[in-house]
């Protein structure tokens, strides 16, 4: 088993930590204070979160991969992934640590990302929400580029109330405006 250092991060459902003794690695794994609800999310829709996260990393197209945090390995307990660095060897962070991002690069990747996603038909929902489910990888001073490092295809699994979420084209509205409220809240105009 892999030996836990500094939290990095959490979102709703689980924690991320670094690995002690591999800078280029990260496990996630479920929050041991979640809430009776949030465990009942758990138990009936989410059982196989950490396995659905690596088959949506392992069917993602080709053209799409340099985009996302590779998953290394999967388990009831726990995610194993890489960690993206920087060109300089820092780690990457995520775009809210950023605020508002002034990089061309940067902006047009992640318009690149968008519409490759539009065009597989992959519709994350939560994805641009908050932040800190995309990193910002610097490839140089100038170079940077979006990796998204949480990416769990749940679709309607993460809003089972909303029955319109089982038509394409409603998920696919769903995603354009989730973008946007990204882009107005990030990106530097």
């Amino acid at each position: 088993m892999f030996e836990l250092a500094e939290k990095i991060g959490e979102g709703n459902f689980r924690e991320c930590f670094a690995v002690k003794g591999e800078p280029g690695l990260c496990l996630k794994r479920l929050r041991p204070d979640l809430g009776f609800f949030q465990r009942l999310q758990v138990l009936v829709l989410r059982r196989r979160m950490n396995q659905e996260e690596l088959d949506t990393y392992n069917n993602l197209p080709g053209e799409l991969k340099p985009y996302f945090n590779p998953i290394l390995d999967a388990t009831r307990e726990y995610l194993l992934t890489a960690r993206p660095i920087d060109f300089d060897g820092s780690h990457s962070k995520p775009v809210r640590d950023y605020g508002k991002i002034d990089n061309t690069s940067f902006w047009e990747k992640a318009e690149e990302v968008v519409g490759l996603l539009d065009k597989h038909k992959i519709w994350f929902f939560d994805t641009f929400q908050v932040g800190t489910n995309i990193f910002v990888q610097r490839l140089s001073e100038s170079m940077w580029k979006p990796i998204i490092v949480d990416y769990k295809h749940l679709g309607w699994k993460a809003f089972p109330m909303q029955f319109n979420l089982l038509f394409d084209s409603e998920k696919r509205k769903k995603f354009y405006r989730s973008y946007r409220r990204f882009e107005q809240r990030f990106r530097k105009t």
